[in-house]
């Protein structure tokens, strides 16, 4: 009998314990994956994240349809930096708002998410991405993307230094001229 109570409690203990474990199992959020890949950042940030079909929605939406949108993948060490001086800059201009953040770290590994965010957002190149990427909408048209040096070439030129597109720049541009995040 007491073999019978002790298996009958091992078998409890062990059940409990699995439900314990999956209710403990928090869910992925933009600040647990962005600051567990190394970017200094706050709980409380600068970056609202969206998803492909949030953002798609703005394009489709004339009352929202002009915005600044930024795409990253956390795991890439540039992208991870530059986080950290987007963040730092919002800070330094005493920035209250939230800018739109789309974070493309599982798309990377999908082709058909890469098309998908390609197809409804207007070929950002996403699977071209290295660093972080501002692409800047108005009036539901891609205005620039800091992807595409050649082909928004002119729009670019005062965001330059040297060859290279300075995301803080960018920021900055977007900081003062762009609808904040809601």
């Amino acid at each position: 009998m007491k073999k019978i109570i002790a298996s009958i409690s091992a078998f409890i203990l062990i059940v409990v314990g699995l439900v314990a474990l999956a209710g403990c199992k928090s869910s992925k959020t933009f600040y647990s994956e962005w600051h567990g890949a190394g970017a200094v950042i706050e709980k409380e940030n600068v970056f609202k994240s969206v998803d492909v079909d949030e953002a798609a929605a703005m394009l489709n939406d004339s009352s929202k349809n002009t915005f600044a949108l930024f795409f990253g993948a956390s795991t890439d060490s540039s992208a991870v930096a530059s986080m950290t001086a987007l963040q730092y800059t919002a800070d330094v201009k005493n920035y209250e708002g939230k800018v739109y953040f789309l974070t493309t770290t599982d798309s990377l590994k999908s082709t058909s998410k890469m098309k998908d965010i390609n197809d409804k957002l207007g070929k950002v190149g996403v699977e071209e991405f290295k660093d972080i990427v501002c692409v800047l909408y108005e009036n539901g048209s891609v205005k620039f993307n800091t992807n595409k040096e050649n082909d928004y070439e002119d729009q670019l030129k005062q965001f330059k230094i040297g060859s290279k597109v300075n995301i803080i720049a960018v920021m900055e541009y977007v900081i003062e001229l762009y609808p904040v995040a809601e």
